[in-house]
């Protein structure tokens, strides 16, 4: 899968169905879940965003100087 979606798509979320294999690719988890569930109204959802290794991030990332 990961040929199938990594071109041209860093930095996208891919919204699986754990139990299909199943899976839509969007600039952001909503739509992808909804093109998903559009399709697979029972799927059960991993997220994973291309070319990172977390979906989202918390906290502050910039610079620590003031």
């Amino acid at each position: 899968m990961r040929s199938q979606v990594e071109d041209g798509n860093r930095g996208k979320i891919v919204a699986i169905d754990i139990e299909t294999g199943a899976f839509e690719v969007a600039k952001n988890s909503l739509t992808a879940s909804d093109h998903l569930l559009d399709r697979y109204p029972d799927a059960q959802i991993w997220f994973v965003r291309i070319g990172h290794r977390a979906v989202h991030r918390i906290g502050f990332a910039g610079s620590t100087e003031y």
